[in-house]
């Protein structure tokens, strides 16, 4: 987990290896999970997935998908 007070980005090790793992945080989603759990702690991410541009340099403009988080939620045992 990385946060800088605005923004936490937070990477998972997914049960799928196919599934996102590097999530970005921010606004009501951060505010309602910063502080909720800790390193090695098991989370289930809501997601969707949100088309956006990314211009390479070399390569020139190109779609990808990002994953946009709806909901973060801390698994107890």
């Amino acid at each position: 987990m990385w946060d800088d007070g605005d923004h936490m980005l937070v990477n998972l090790e997914p049960d799928d290896p196919a599934d996102p793992h590097t999530f970005e945080l921010s606004g009501e989603v951060r505010t309602r999970v910063v502080g909720a759990f800790d390193e090695g702690d098991r989370v289930e991410v809501r997601f969707r997935p949100v088309e956006y541009e990314v211009i390479d340099p070399d390569s020139g403009p190109s779609e990808s998908v990002r994953a946009e988080v709806l909901e973060v939620r801390v698994l107890r045992p």
